[in-house]
């Protein structure tokens, strides 16, 4: 069910996307992507065998600085260019002199000429949700380290400099920092999802939706104000560590085990998958604003947001007005409700599909009302404690999203969304804490697993 619910909500983002890249944004004139390539130097050893660059070198260094475009493409002159079948040029008569020595350079590359260039360039630009290494990223992620910044022959400035943004998201600059950030993360993702899902599969609810069958007994001793709590925290528990196992998958496969000398290239370094997830200060010093705004996953954020700055530069809407910010979450909690509403629709048991758009819509109005509340109580506001308010902030979020969190909660159950397998080997179901007729290998669905014969030599693994 899981399966119906992502091809639904990949449906309308697909729709979405489309109108970001074709209507509100014009990447093949605007967009650029920091790519990497090799560039040969040419020295001259001075009596004194101090270095000295040569004219050539001075010169094909001014070139690669002012790289003109010509028809789409860098100019055939440019030192370190490319030809249009993608291969270098080194020196201006095309073969290398064999004083020189060859070094990475990055530079910014704009819509390719080449055809398979653009393939490449046009791919990254959809699947690149967040865009670290474009020109136009997102800002709750770090920008890129200083030393790409050099590369570039471009100064670095502050914000370079510091590995975690102002809303918390961490950028790695080596391939084992990422190892040891992410690989732990994952193992112990793994095991919380086990938990998640074998408590999930002892209530009726989780595969149903809300139903009259027989409760664990647990769930049954609960009055009917804590069970519906109870089960809104299961899910958002679920759905936390569900995303985070799904987001960590990009920088396990494209940085730790494909890296930036295999055929992702500048994609395999390790400062181009900072972490997914906000800090939870940014919950405490904003509310519900900073909960949906800079602590939950952006990876949508430059669809929701797309249409907003679309207006904005086109001078149809002023940046700073209150009427902006109005539209601005409208377009963003609007665009989201749809996402997953299609997900809804797309699932074969029968859902509520204008349920979710309730929930994010809702969501909108929470924060209205908490800037507006904070906005007509700021004289006594100033004067509290600063731990009062964040406190205040914190209880808001969470008490707001249990408030409506029902609407989704029950929609992904009725669905059946919990009834997908997200790991092969369960340890705690082999122990028998899913009852009788589960065990330790999940995925008997897929074809693929362990058959036990009368004897030994009759078991192994059966495809």
């Amino acid at each position: 069910m899981a399966i119906s619910f992502v091809a639904g909500l990949i449906s309308v983002y697909g729709i979405v996307t489309s109108l970001t890249w074709l209507l509100f944004m014009r990447p093949q004139f605007n967009a650029k992507r920091i790519e990497r390539r090799k560039i040969q130097e040419n020295k001259t050893i001075t009596k004194d065998n101090k270095r000295k660059p040569t004219a050539h070198e001075e010169g094909t260094k001014s070139d690669i600085r002012q790289r003109i475009r010509v028809n789409g493409e860098e100019s055939k002159l440019s030192y370190g260019s490319k030809t249009p079948n993608g291969k270098d040029i080194g020196s201006l008569h095309g073969q290398p002199a064999a004083n020189e020595i060859t070094g990475p350079q990055y530079y910014w590359q704009s819509y390719p000429y080449n055809f398979w260039e653009r393939l490449d360039w046009i791919s990254d630009l959809i699947i690149n949700f967040r865009g670290p290494g474009w020109n136009w990223a997102i800002p709750n992620i770090p920008k890129s380290p200083p030393f790409v910044y050099n590369k570039l022959g471009e100064p670095a400035d502050g914000a370079s400099r510091h590995d975690i943004s102002r809303t918390g998201i961490k950028r790695f600059n080596t391939r084992s920092e990422v190892f040891r950030a992410q690989v732990p993360r994952f193992i112990v993702g793994y095991f919380l999802l086990d938990v998640v899902k074998t408590v999930m599969m002892n209530d009726a609810y989780f595969w149903l939706g809300p139903n009259n069958y027989a409760m664990p007994t647990h769930v049954a001793v609960m009055s009917p104000i804590i069970r519906s709590l109870y089960r809104e925290l299961l899910s958002m528990a679920g759905v936390l560590i569900s995303l985070d196992m799904v987001f960590l998958l990009a920088p396990l496969i494209g940085c730790l085990l494909l890296g930036p000398s295999s055929f992702m290239g500048l994609r395999g370094e390790a400062w181009y998958y900072p972490t997914t997830w906000g800090s939870f200060s940014v919950i405490a010093n904003k509310g519900l604003a900073g909960l949906w705004g800079g602590a939950w996953h952006q990876i949508f954020r430059l669809i929701f947001s797309s249409p907003t700055n679309y207006l904005i530069t086109n001078g149809y809407l002023d940046a700073k007005s209150s009427i902006t910010k109005l539209i601005a979450s409208f377009f963003a909690f609007g665009i989201s409700g749809l996402l997953h509403a299609g997900g809804s629709i797309s699932q074969i048991p029968e859902t509520r599909p204008w349920n979710p758009p309730k929930f994010f819509m809702l969501q909108a109005v929470g924060i209205i009302l908490q800037t507006g509340s904070c906005a007509v109580l700021s004289q006594y506001i100033k004067n509290t404690p600063r731990p009062v308010r964040q406190a205040t902030n914190v209880v808001y979020a969470l008490s707001w999203g249990l408030l409506t969190g029902w609407l989704i909660a029950d929609d992904f159950a009725r669905g059946g969304i919990w009834l997908y397998e997200p790991i092969p080997i369960s340890l705690l179901r082999g122990l028998g804490f899913a009852g009788k007729d589960h065990g330790w290998w999940c995925w008997e669905h897929v074809g693929f697993g362990w058959y036990t014969g009368k004897h030994w030599w009759e078991s192994g693994i059966a495809i």
